[in-house]
């Protein structure tokens, strides 16, 4: 176990797992019964923005909440933070645990990582959800222009990574405060407890900079997302945002290439979906699986 975990009260039958992929060790919340089911958070959170839906899953599902790299008790390994390293590690974490056909759903970063999932390693998903995200490759180019500057800044401060760790550093809640307060619509499960919860994840030696990463790297996830005309999604898949986030952002580019998806805009509800509305993730999820 890690000197840097942070014990989360789990449901009955789930437990912490800690895996070694090629040097990297990931964390996960692991528990249920039924099909596997991957979930992957995004930035600035952990696997613990999960924990709304943890119990409900598991019983329908083996649920993996898993920490992606430099995410909640995963290591923060030097290298790249692109999605074709985040879905290697993965799809490699999975197969140490015999999982090769599995559900999977991300949400913001996670969600980039579930969809290069879904396009290098198709016949593994059998189902997928895709969260509340500006995925790169998949949107369009004009989202990060300058008219659309107040939602998409941060793509281009936290792309120096170097600078915005400098920046930020020793200055973690205020600036992840901003985010939780400023990104979200419904605010009950984003208590103040559970905001410093991810500060002191996010104020740990190279955290915010490994967060930062995944921006840096942005241009590496683009080309490794970016879908040929012929590409072809079978599996049921569900697209998910928020009102005052991304609204149909993801269904609007990937519908195209799916021959079942389902678009879910949610009303009054900001970017983070999981502990905004875990119930509207949890329908979605047993709609759309029908394990």
């Amino acid at each position: 176990m890690k000197d840097t975990f942070i014990p989360i009260p789990l449901p009955s039958g789930f437990q912490h797992t800690f895996t070694a992929v090629s040097g990297v060790t990931l964390h996960a919340i692991e528990g249920g019964t039924g099909k596997p089911l991957l979930l992957l958070g995004g930035w600035p959170q952990t696997c613990y923005a999960w924990r709304l839906l943890l119990e409900k899953l598991g019983k329908s599902f083996y649920v993996i909440a898993l920490d992606l790299r430099g995410q909640g008790d995963s290591d923060i390994p030097d290298g790249a933070y692109d999605c074709a390293t985040a879905a290697q590690e993965a799809i490699a974490y999975l197969a140490q645990k015999q999982i090769t056909s599995f559900y999977l759903v991300g949400h913001d970063v996670g969600a980039w990582v579930a969809f290069t999932l879904l396009k290098l390693f198709p016949a593994s998903i059998q189902g997928a959800g895709l969260v509340d995200a500006a995925i790169p490759g998949l949107v369009s180019a004009d989202f990060f222009s300058v008219v659309n500057a107040a939602k998409v800044w941060q793509f281009y401060f936290h792309k120096n990574s170097d600078l915005a760790s400098d920046l930020v550093q020793g200055k973690e809640k205020e600036y992840l405060s901003w985010y939780f307060t400023n990104k979200s619509i419904r605010k009950e499960n984003l208590s103040a407890d559970v905001i410093d919860f991810y500060v002191r994840y996010y104020s740990r030696p190279h955290a915010m900079k490994a967060g930062f990463l995944w921006y840096s790297f942005i241009d590496e996830s683009i080309k490794t997302n970016t879908l040929s005309p012929e590409t072809r999604f079978h599996q049921p898949i569900f697209a998910m945002g928020g009102e005052f986030a991304t609204k149909s952002l993801i269904y609007n580019g990937l519908s195209p290439y799916c021959d079942r998806i389902t678009s879910y805009v949610l009303e009054q509800c900001g970017h983070y979906i999981p502990e905004e509305a875990p119930e509207k993730i949890l329908e979605a999820i047993l709609t759309t699986f029908q394990p």
